[in-house]
């Protein structure tokens, strides 16, 4: 394997973007508006798994493995190239308008291919779904553009409302048609009425106007996205791989149950996401201005951010796993317990991947992703054939979180040659011993509370508070915290 940095691509001629990112209220405007996302995102998904039940909800989460694992396909890592050439402020409306050209002729690519196979895709999500799918592909593959233009203008804040926005939309219209007996197609199409708004909005708020393109803006976005798609193969087959390979061989109440428990521990990576969306743009923009040095500090304080929430989860889902579960979407979701488990772990990797995602995409070094994937892809694809068989959901859980492990370990090895990587070791040691305090309390609180659902938020709640006052407890912590609070306020 070739270590050596590629030959950079010959910048575009014009200005830099002028703008300087406040780290601190963007993210905490998008970490507030993904907190009530998640509220409502679960509040919905609640809703839907009690009156649709496992086996009709296991059929929108196929259509959605299905939506994703195409939309991989149609963007092939030019929403990821658009936004790192528009970040570095050269002719950006003719590097969209080239990336237009590029991903209108992968969909139309991809639609040649889905409708002769239409009978089988239906029968393999379990309705007729071929014609909604081409239509969200469309839908998702220009809204989700519109969001990477706006983070590449360093508008990252400006695009929560809108996330915000789609996902009220997708869950008005889906509890709407549900009410009037549409089934699994309700929530097909509040999503796709969701990608509309998402659209709309994303349309209406970029700058960027698009302009005519040249070989050479085709070219700068090829050479970026050929690793950059690679990379984003490995992370929608860590998304959406145990969910298809679930669905060959087993049922859609198991795609039900393990998808539920997966989305339950994605809440918790909410402050990494946020990190990781916030801070990419501002490295890229240092990166190319000359200025690296102003980087590794962002990364340390984002690991210790993406990590502050995870560590208190995982306890809270190893004690708590069976009666989440059981008590909020019904008894048949208990399935999944020993998997929620496995996958809650799983995102203590993921929280610093998601800070080394963010930095080596960064430094133009999609190389290295690429690098990452293929290793991460192929151990992913083969443990789930072998695991999910004779392990089932825990098998499913296992090959997701090891892959996600080789993949974190090649991009932080990488990533230490170029940027002066420092772990928080000292804090995120704080914030184990935090979780553990939070562990007794919750197990010494089970003695008292009754086993109901109004015994197991009480159990929640008193974790919550004893976490968050012995995190504050940590000098260090605490300044950081107060400190990002009045950036925010200023």
């Amino acid at each position: 394997m070739n270590r050596d940095k590629p030959a950079p691509v010959r910048p575009l001629a014009g200005s830099v973007i002028p703008r300087q990112l406040n780290f601190a209220r963007a993210g905490g405007l998008l970490l507030a508006l993904e907190i009530v996302g998640v509220v409502i995102g679960f509040g919905s998904t609640v809703y839907f798994a009690t009156t649709l039940g496992a086996a009709a909800l296991g059929v929108f989460f196929l259509f959605e493995a299905a939506l994703g694992t195409l939309g991989t396909f149609g963007d092939f890592g030019i929403n990821g190239a658009i936004e790192k050439r528009i970040s570095e402020g050269r002719e950006p409306g003719s590097v969209l308008s080239a990336g237009l050209l590029l991903k209108g002729a992968l969909v139309l690519g991809l639609t040649a291919v889905v409708v002769p196979f239409r009978q089988a895709i239906n029968a393999y999500v379990g309705a007729v779904v071929v014609g909604p799918l081409l239509v969200a592909l469309v839908l998702s593959q220009l809204a989700v553009l519109s969001i990477h233009v706006m983070r590449a203008e360093l508008r990252a804040d400006e695009t929560a409302i809108l996330q915000f926005l789609r996902l009220v939309t997708y869950v008005a219209v889906s509890v709407a048609l549900i009410r009037f007996g549409a089934g699994p197609m309700a929530l097909v199409y509040g999503l796709i009425a969701g990608y509309l708004v998402l659209l709309a909005g994303g349309v209406r708020r970029t700058s960027t106007v698009p302009a005519r393109p040249s070989i050479r803006h085709v070219r700068t976005l090829v050479d970026y996205a050929k690793f950059n798609g690679i990379w984003g193969l490995g992370g929608q087959a860590y998304n959406t791989m145990d969910i298809l390979v679930i669905g060959l061989f087993l049922t859609s109440a198991d795609v039900a149950a393990y998808e539920l428990a997966w989305r339950v521990t994605l809440m918790t990576g909410i402050v990494g996401g946020v990190v990781a969306n916030t801070v990419f743009a501002q490295m890229s923009a240092w990166d190319a201005a000359g200025q690296r040095d102003r980087i590794a500090p962002t990364v340390r304080d984002g690991l210790l951010a993406s990590l502050v929430l995870v560590v208190p989860s995982f306890v809270g889902v190893a004690l708590l796993s069976e009666e989440i579960l059981g008590f909020v979407f019904g008894p048949e979701f208990v399935i999944a317990a020993a998997a929620f488990v496995v996958l809650m772990g799983e995102k203590l990797v993921a929280a610093v991947n998601n800070v080394f995602d963010a930095t080596v995409r960064a430094v133009d070094r999609p190389d290295i992703g690429a690098y990452a994937t293929v290793a991460s892809l192929a151990l992913n694809i083969v443990l789930n054939i072998l695991l999910v068989p004779r392990y089932g959901l825990v098998g499913a859980g296992l090959a997701t979180g090891l892959s996600m492990a080789i993949n974190t370990v090649v991009l932080g090895g990488f990533l230490r040659r170029l940027v002066p990587i420092e772990f928080p070791v000292r804090e995120v040691g704080w914030c184990v011993a935090a979780a553990g305090l939070m562990g007794v309390a919750v197990v010494a609180a089970g003695t008292v509370l009754p086993a109901t659902l109004a015994g197991l938020v009480g159990r929640i709640l008193l974790g919550g508070a004893v976490y968050g006052a012995v995190v504050l407890a940590s000098p260090s912590i605490r300044a950081k915290f107060f400190s990002a609070v009045g950036q925010f306020g200023g």
